[in-house]
Protein backbone atom coordinates (compact mmCIF):
# COMPACT_ATOMS: atom_id res chain seq x y z
CA UNK A 1 0.00 0.00 0.00
CA UNK A 2 1.54 3.36 -0.96
CA UNK A 3 2.29 5.73 1.89
CA UNK A 4 1.85 9.46 1.45
CA UNK A 5 4.40 11.73 3.09
CA UNK A 6 2.33 14.90 3.22
CA UNK A 7 3.16 16.37 6.63
CA UNK A 8 -0.39 17.60 7.25
CA UNK A 9 -1.97 14.25 6.42
CA UNK A 10 0.67 12.24 8.24
CA UNK A 11 0.29 14.32 11.40
CA UNK A 12 -3.48 13.93 11.35
CA UNK A 13 -3.19 10.21 10.63
CA UNK A 14 -0.67 9.82 13.46
CA UNK A 15 -2.94 11.54 15.98
CA UNK A 16 -6.01 9.53 14.98
CA UNK A 17 -4.13 6.21 14.96
CA UNK A 18 -2.47 6.99 18.27
CA UNK A 19 -5.89 7.70 19.77
CA UNK A 20 -7.32 4.39 18.56
CA UNK A 21 -4.33 2.35 19.74
CA UNK A 22 -4.25 4.10 23.13
CA UNK A 23 -7.97 3.46 23.70
CA UNK A 24 -7.51 -0.21 22.78
CA UNK A 25 -4.58 -0.80 25.13
CA UNK A 26 -6.29 1.18 27.89
CA UNK A 27 -8.68 -1.72 28.54
CA UNK A 28 -6.13 -4.50 28.06
CA UNK A 29 -6.79 -6.67 31.15
CA UNK A 30 -3.20 -7.69 31.79
CA UNK A 31 -2.22 -8.12 35.47
CA UNK A 32 -0.21 -5.10 36.56
CA UNK A 33 -0.35 -3.44 33.12
CA UNK A 34 -1.95 -0.31 34.56
CA UNK A 35 1.01 0.10 36.92
CA UNK A 36 3.80 -0.33 34.38
CA UNK A 37 6.07 2.70 34.09
CA UNK A 38 4.72 5.49 31.90
CA UNK A 39 7.79 5.31 29.64
CA UNK A 40 7.21 1.63 28.87
CA UNK A 41 3.51 2.16 28.13
CA UNK A 42 4.24 5.14 25.88
CA UNK A 43 6.89 3.12 24.04
CA UNK A 44 4.43 0.25 23.50
CA UNK A 45 1.67 2.55 22.21
CA UNK A 46 4.05 4.42 19.92
CA UNK A 47 5.51 1.16 18.60
CA UNK A 48 2.10 -0.27 17.72
CA UNK A 49 1.09 3.05 16.16
CA UNK A 50 4.11 3.13 13.85
CA UNK A 51 3.61 -0.54 12.94
CA UNK A 52 0.25 0.55 11.50
CA UNK A 53 1.83 3.35 9.43
CA UNK A 54 0.53 2.12 6.03
CA UNK A 55 -3.02 2.14 7.44
CA UNK A 56 -3.01 5.64 8.89
CA UNK A 57 -6.05 7.68 7.79
CA UNK A 58 -4.97 9.95 4.94
CA UNK A 59 -7.10 12.93 5.91
CA UNK A 60 -5.85 16.47 6.39
CA UNK A 61 -7.01 18.28 9.50
CA UNK A 62 -8.63 21.00 7.36
CA UNK A 63 -10.54 18.39 5.34
CA UNK A 64 -12.08 16.55 8.28
CA UNK A 65 -15.87 16.86 7.86
CA UNK A 66 -16.66 17.41 11.53
CA UNK A 67 -13.29 18.53 12.82
CA UNK A 68 -10.30 16.79 14.26
CA UNK A 69 -11.83 16.58 17.75
CA UNK A 70 -14.84 14.65 16.51
CA UNK A 71 -12.42 12.38 14.65
CA UNK A 72 -10.53 11.75 17.88
CA UNK A 73 -13.81 10.92 19.62
CA UNK A 74 -14.69 8.41 16.87
CA UNK A 75 -11.24 6.81 17.10
CA UNK A 76 -11.58 6.52 20.88
CA UNK A 77 -14.92 4.77 20.47
CA UNK A 78 -13.49 2.25 18.00
CA UNK A 79 -10.44 1.62 20.17
CA UNK A 80 -12.54 1.06 23.28
CA UNK A 81 -14.76 -1.31 21.30
CA UNK A 82 -11.73 -3.43 20.34
CA UNK A 83 -10.36 -3.32 23.88
CA UNK A 84 -13.68 -4.46 25.29
CA UNK A 85 -13.53 -7.51 23.03
CA UNK A 86 -10.46 -8.75 24.89
CA UNK A 87 -11.74 -7.51 28.27
CA UNK A 88 -14.98 -9.48 27.94
CA UNK A 89 -12.94 -12.58 27.06
CA UNK A 90 -11.02 -12.32 30.33
CA UNK A 91 -14.12 -11.47 32.30
CA UNK A 92 -15.75 -14.74 31.22
CA UNK A 93 -13.12 -16.65 33.19
CA UNK A 94 -13.31 -14.15 36.05
CA UNK A 95 -17.07 -14.58 36.28
CA UNK A 96 -16.73 -18.36 36.34
CA UNK A 97 -14.08 -18.10 39.07
CA UNK A 98 -16.34 -15.81 41.13
CA UNK A 99 -19.25 -18.27 40.92
CA UNK A 100 -17.04 -21.20 41.94
CA UNK A 101 -15.47 -19.19 44.77
CA UNK A 102 -18.87 -18.41 46.24
CA UNK A 103 -19.95 -22.06 46.16
CA UNK A 104 -16.66 -23.60 47.30
CA UNK A 105 -15.85 -21.14 50.08
CA UNK A 106 -12.78 -19.52 48.51
CA UNK A 107 -14.35 -16.13 49.09
CA UNK A 108 -12.94 -16.13 52.62
CA UNK A 109 -9.34 -16.21 51.33
CA UNK A 110 -8.41 -12.86 49.78
CA UNK A 111 -5.26 -11.29 48.40
CA UNK A 112 -4.27 -8.18 46.48
CA UNK A 113 -5.49 -7.98 42.89
CA UNK A 114 -2.51 -6.89 40.71
CA UNK A 115 -4.92 -5.28 38.26
CA UNK A 116 -6.94 -3.07 40.62
CA UNK A 117 -4.86 -3.21 43.83
CA UNK A 118 -8.02 -4.18 45.73
CA UNK A 119 -8.86 -7.27 47.76
CA UNK A 120 -9.99 -10.24 45.70
CA UNK A 121 -10.31 -13.96 46.36
CA UNK A 122 -7.41 -16.23 45.50
CA UNK A 123 -9.24 -18.20 42.82
CA UNK A 124 -10.01 -15.06 40.83
CA UNK A 125 -6.37 -13.94 41.02
CA UNK A 126 -5.22 -17.39 39.93
CA UNK A 127 -7.67 -17.31 37.02
CA UNK A 128 -6.56 -13.82 36.01
CA UNK A 129 -2.86 -14.75 35.98
CA UNK A 130 -3.52 -18.01 34.13
CA UNK A 131 -5.66 -16.30 31.49
CA UNK A 132 -2.93 -13.69 30.98
CA UNK A 133 -0.31 -16.39 30.38
CA UNK A 134 -2.60 -18.23 27.97
CA UNK A 135 -3.33 -14.97 26.15
CA UNK A 136 0.34 -14.52 25.23
CA UNK A 137 1.20 -18.20 24.79
CA UNK A 138 -1.53 -18.61 22.15
CA UNK A 139 -0.44 -15.45 20.32
CA UNK A 140 -3.78 -13.71 20.73
CA UNK A 141 -1.94 -10.41 21.17
CA UNK A 142 -0.98 -10.79 17.49
CA UNK A 143 -4.64 -11.17 16.64
CA UNK A 144 -5.31 -7.96 18.56
CA UNK A 145 -2.96 -6.07 16.21
CA UNK A 146 -4.64 -7.77 13.26
CA UNK A 147 -8.02 -6.64 14.56
CA UNK A 148 -6.73 -3.08 14.81
CA UNK A 149 -5.53 -3.18 11.20
CA UNK A 150 -8.91 -4.46 9.99
CA UNK A 151 -10.67 -1.69 11.89
CA UNK A 152 -8.96 0.97 9.75
CA UNK A 153 -10.36 -0.61 6.60
CA UNK A 154 -13.84 -0.79 8.11
CA UNK A 155 -14.20 2.57 9.81
CA UNK A 156 -13.15 5.87 8.26
CA UNK A 157 -12.98 9.19 10.06
CA UNK A 158 -16.59 10.09 9.38
CA UNK A 159 -18.01 6.56 9.36
CA UNK A 160 -21.46 6.49 11.00
CA UNK A 161 -21.35 2.71 11.44
CA UNK A 162 -18.92 2.96 14.37
CA UNK A 163 -21.55 4.16 16.86
CA UNK A 164 -24.24 1.63 15.91
CA UNK A 165 -21.84 -1.30 15.68
CA UNK A 166 -20.20 -0.46 18.99
CA UNK A 167 -23.57 -0.84 20.74
CA UNK A 168 -24.27 -4.12 18.94
CA UNK A 169 -20.81 -5.48 19.79
CA UNK A 170 -21.07 -4.58 23.47
CA UNK A 171 -24.51 -6.19 23.77
CA UNK A 172 -23.40 -9.36 21.98
CA UNK A 173 -20.04 -9.77 23.73
CA UNK A 174 -21.53 -8.84 27.10
CA UNK A 175 -24.21 -11.52 26.81
CA UNK A 176 -21.61 -14.05 25.65
CA UNK A 177 -19.50 -13.20 28.70
CA UNK A 178 -22.28 -14.26 31.08
CA UNK A 179 -23.11 -17.39 29.08
CA UNK A 180 -19.47 -18.52 28.85
CA UNK A 181 -18.82 -17.71 32.51
CA UNK A 182 -21.76 -19.83 33.66
CA UNK A 183 -20.70 -22.67 31.35
CA UNK A 184 -17.20 -22.65 32.81
CA UNK A 185 -18.49 -22.75 36.38
CA UNK A 186 -21.44 -25.10 35.86
CA UNK A 187 -19.59 -28.47 36.21
CA UNK A 188 -18.01 -27.52 39.55
CA UNK A 189 -21.21 -25.93 40.83
CA UNK A 190 -23.17 -29.10 40.03
CA UNK A 191 -20.50 -31.24 41.72
CA UNK A 192 -20.60 -29.13 44.88
CA UNK A 193 -24.40 -29.18 44.87
CA UNK A 194 -24.36 -32.99 44.75
CA UNK A 195 -21.88 -33.05 47.63
CA UNK A 196 -24.18 -30.88 49.73
CA UNK A 197 -27.18 -33.04 48.88
CA UNK A 198 -25.29 -36.25 49.63
CA UNK A 199 -24.04 -35.07 53.00
CA UNK A 200 -27.51 -33.75 53.88
CA UNK A 201 -29.12 -37.09 52.97
CA UNK A 202 -26.61 -39.06 55.07
CA UNK A 203 -27.11 -36.72 58.02
CA UNK A 204 -30.88 -37.13 57.66
CA UNK A 205 -30.58 -40.90 57.79
CA UNK A 206 -28.06 -40.92 60.62
CA UNK A 207 -28.74 -37.95 62.86
CA UNK A 208 -25.77 -38.86 65.05
CA UNK A 209 -23.40 -38.16 62.16
CA UNK A 210 -22.97 -34.41 61.86
CA UNK A 211 -21.44 -34.58 58.38
CA UNK A 212 -22.51 -31.11 57.40
CA UNK A 213 -19.59 -29.79 59.43
CA UNK A 214 -17.32 -31.53 56.91
CA UNK A 215 -18.98 -29.87 53.94
CA UNK A 216 -16.65 -26.86 53.97
CA UNK A 217 -13.30 -28.75 53.79
CA UNK A 218 -14.71 -31.43 51.47
CA UNK A 219 -16.00 -28.85 48.99
CA UNK A 220 -12.67 -27.01 48.98
CA UNK A 221 -10.75 -30.26 48.44
CA UNK A 222 -13.02 -31.40 45.61
CA UNK A 223 -12.86 -27.96 43.99
CA UNK A 224 -9.06 -28.00 43.99
CA UNK A 225 -8.94 -31.53 42.59
CA UNK A 226 -11.48 -30.73 39.87
CA UNK A 227 -9.71 -27.50 38.94
CA UNK A 228 -6.45 -29.42 38.65
CA UNK A 229 -8.11 -31.79 36.20
CA UNK A 230 -9.79 -29.15 34.02
CA UNK A 231 -6.81 -26.79 34.08
CA UNK A 232 -5.23 -28.70 31.20
CA UNK A 233 -8.27 -27.89 29.08
CA UNK A 234 -8.20 -24.15 29.71
CA UNK A 235 -5.90 -23.29 26.77
CA UNK A 236 -8.26 -25.02 24.35
CA UNK A 237 -11.32 -23.36 25.90
CA UNK A 238 -9.63 -19.95 25.89
CA UNK A 239 -8.60 -20.39 22.26
CA UNK A 240 -12.13 -21.32 21.17
CA UNK A 241 -13.70 -18.41 23.03
CA UNK A 242 -11.10 -15.99 21.64
CA UNK A 243 -11.60 -17.31 18.10
CA UNK A 244 -15.38 -16.91 18.41
CA UNK A 245 -15.12 -13.34 19.73
CA UNK A 246 -12.51 -12.19 17.21
CA UNK A 247 -14.34 -13.84 14.32
CA UNK A 248 -17.57 -12.09 15.26
CA UNK A 249 -15.80 -8.72 15.46
CA UNK A 250 -14.04 -9.28 12.12
CA UNK A 251 -17.35 -10.17 10.46
CA UNK A 252 -18.88 -7.04 11.93
CA UNK A 253 -16.03 -4.97 10.51
CA UNK A 254 -16.43 -6.63 7.14
CA UNK A 255 -20.14 -5.82 7.16
CA UNK A 256 -19.26 -2.15 7.59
Amino acid sequence: MPVSFSFDQQLTGFILTLTRVSATLLLLPMPGFQFVSQQARILLIMGVTFCLLPLWPQVAATDAPLGIWVGILVQSTIGLMIGLTIAFLFESFQLGAQIVSTQAGFGFATTIDPQTQADSNVLQIFTQLTAGLIFFSLGIHHQLIRLLSHSFAAFALDNDHARNMSVALILHLGSRMFVDGFKLALPIVVLLFLVDQGLAAITRLQAQLQLLTLAFPVKILLSILFLGIVLTRWPGIFERLAAASLTYVLRTFAAA
